[in-house]
C-alpha cells in the first residue's frame, strides 16, 4: 500500500513540474494567452494525469513516455498553427471588426450572433473609459476577447501584410489591397525580394517593413488609407461627404 502511494506521488509531481515547464515554454501560463489547442492540450494532459493515478497498471516511465508523447504532439501542432496561415487563422482564430469608420459593423452582428453581445461590448467600452459608442472610430474584437478601440483622431489601425516572406491573402483581400501593389510598397521600402521581410505592416499612411535580420525600414507616406477599403467607397464613387474615393494606391505618385 505504501508504495502505491509512493508511487502516486511520484506520477503527479512529475506531470505537475512537466506541465509547468511546458507552459513556460510556450509562454502560455495565463488564461488570456492560451488558444483553442491550448486549452485542449491541457484538457488532454489533465486527462493523462488524472487516468494514469487511478490505473496501477501503467507503470512509471510508461506514464512518463505517454506525457511527454502527448507534450511533443501538441508543441508539433502549435508550431504548425503559428507558421501556417490557414491553421492559425483556424486555431487562434481572427480579429471581428465591430465599427469601422465611425459606422458600425452589422454584418459581423449577423455572421457572429453567439459570440458578439451588446451588453459586453458596451461594458468593455466603459473598462476603457469610454462610455459610448459616439465617438468612436474604430472598433473590434480581438481573438482572445479584449476590445480594440480608436477614437475619432484620424488614425486608422495597422494591418499585418506579410509575415515570414509571405503575403497574408486575407488580410489583404480584407483590406481591399492588391499583391502588386504590396510589392511596390516593399520596393519603396528598400525591399527587393519579400522572401526577406520577416514582417510587414501598413500602419495610416505608410508601409512598416521589418527584415529577417531585424532591420526596419519605412516606406514612403502615403494618403492615409482604411485598413477595410472593402467597406469604402469604390474608385469614382462619391462618399457620404460628397469627395470622390481614390483607388488602394492613391496618393503615390503613380
Amino acid at each position: 500500500m505504501l508504495a502505491f502511494y509512493a508511487d502516486t506521488v511520484a506520477k503527479v509531481l512529475t506531470g505537475v513540474v512537466i506541465v509547468v515547464a511546458y507552459l513556460n515554454v510556450t509562454g502560455r501560463n495565463q488564461i488570456a494567452q492560451m488558444t483553442a489547442i491550448d486549452l485542449v492540450g491541457n484538457f488532454i494532459l489533465g486527462g493523462v494525469i488524472g487516468g494514469v493515478l487511478y490505473n496501477r497498471d501503467v507503470t512509471f516511465l510508461q506514464f512518463l513516455a505517454l506525457l511527454l508523447i502527448c507534450i511533443l504532439v501538441l508543441a508539433v501542432v502549435n508550431y504548425l498553427a503559428r507558421h501556417r496561415v490557414r491553421l492559425r487563422a483556424a486555431s487562434i482564430g481572427r480579429p471581428i471588426p465591430i465599427i469601422e469608420n465611425g459606422r458600425f459593423v452589422i454584418e459581423s452582428f449577423e455572421a457572429h450572433r453567439t459570440r458578439l453581445d451588446i451588453d459586453d461590448l458596451a461594458t468593455a467600452l466603459r473598462m476603457q473609459g469610454i462610455f459610448s459608442f459616439e465617438g468612436v472610430s474604430f472598433a473590434q474584437l480581438e481573438p482572445t476577447g479584449h476590445l480594440s478601440v480608436i477614437r475619432e483622431t484620424g488614425m486608422n489601425p495597422s494591418r499585418f501584410m506579410v509575415f515570414r516572406g509571405a503575403i497574408l491573402k486575407n488580410e489583404l483581400h480584407e483590406s481591399g489591397f492588391t499583391e502588386a501593389w504590396v510589392q511596390e510598397e516593399l520596393r519603396e521600402a528598400g525591399v527587393e525580394r519579400i522572401a526577406d521581410v520577416f514582417l510587414a505592416e501598413w500602419c495610416h499612411d505608410h508601409m512598416m517593413v521589418v527584415l529577417n535580420d531585424g532591420r526596419m525600414r519605412a516606406g514612403s507616406q502615403r494618403a492615409a488609407r482604411s485598413v477595410n477599403a472593402s467597406r469604402l467607397p469604390v474608385k469614382g464613387e462619391a462618399g457620404q461627404d460628397g469627395t470622390t474615393a481614390a483607388a488602394p494606391w492613391a496618393g503615390s505618385g503613380r
